[in-house]
């Protein structure tokens, strides 16, 4: 019998797929497979961080030295008033007895104010300057209080650290300092649900408080007037992680209309101290 060797045909070893498509497609494969992991680990690690005991949250808080970011010994009456509301507020909202809401006054003339771990909120010298009453006052602190109370800021730690996690595993890459000293208050992020859920509480409070909504819609309003002001235009709803001002705005008439609630009423005036205490800070 006679052997004979065919001859193999051409190109048998090769791709008719130009080689940059099949990359293409293995790369897009890949980001996909790390969005959704990141997506799962996320949403499983927010939900199993809202489990953990508040006691714990506090145990975790304590490993950071908060008092490095305040001013707060150097402006001890301002700061007592600021408690004094943050404490009438945890009363209104019916916070349970361990969480205890500590305020902390920053000497910065950044705007802005937020809640973190442990119950501890930072009030900024530059925000306290635009509010106009008590009214506004206390729906600033009773939002960023209702954050604390419905969890927000660990279940924010702990869909940080999962997808921080993911993304390490992932990709080989990214940030291992997710718990630094100032991760606990760059970490956290809420999201629009959180948002409106803090707004809902910070209504509740006002008319448990004053018996009207009053000052809470001017709030909004302000932050409407400086944002247009310097002429920084909001984020589309569909991409925003906050309500839309105006949609805020609105919410206070919405919410008095269905509870029957005043939307306005006589506004409490700060204590005398308040802007003095400011402006005399800043010379």
């Amino acid at each position: 019998m006679e052997y004979h060797n065919p001859k193999i045909p051409e190109h048998i070893n090769t791709s008719r797929e130009h080689p940059l498509k099949e990359f293409s497609i293995l790369l897009i494969a890949t980001l996909a497979l790390v969005v959704i992991v990141s997506l799962l680990l996320g949403v499983g690690g927010s939900w199993f961080a809202g489990k953990i005991p508040f006691s714990a949250e506090n145990k975790v808080a304590s490993f950071y030295d908060i008092t490095e970011f305040t001013d707060s010994a150097s402006h001890p009456e301002l700061t007592a008033y600021l408690q004094s509301l943050a404490d009438k507020i945890s009363v209104a909202q019916k916070l349970p007895k361990e969480m205890r809401i500590t305020a902390h006054y920053m000497d910065s003339d950044t705007v802005n104010a937020f809640a973190t771990l442990g119950g501890n909120l930072f009030i900024y010298r530059g925000l306290l300057e635009k509010i106009d009453n008590e009214n506004m006052l206390v729906t600033l602190l009773a939002h960023e209080i209702g954050h604390v109370k419905h969890r927000h800021p660990i279940k924010s730690l702990g869909h940080g650290v999962a997808v921080s996690i993911a993304m390490i595993a992932l990709t080989g890459s990214g940030s291992t300092n997710i718990m630094g000293n100032a991760g606990i208050l760059t970490v956290l992020k809420f999201s629009r649900d959180m948002e409106k859920e803090a707004d809902q509480e910070a209504m509740n409070t006002l008319h448990a408080l004053y018996g009207h909504l009053g000052g809470g819609a001017d709030l909004f309003a302000m932050f409407k007037k400086m944002r247009q002001k310097m002429k920084m235009d909001e984020s589309p709803a569909l991409l925003s992680t906050h309500p839309l001002d105006q949609d805020r705005i609105d919410s206070f008439k919405t919410m008095a209309s269905e509870k029957g609630w005043k939307s306005k009423g006589k506004m409490t005036p700060l204590p005398g101290f308040f802007k003095d205490s400011l402006q005399s800070k800043r010379q």
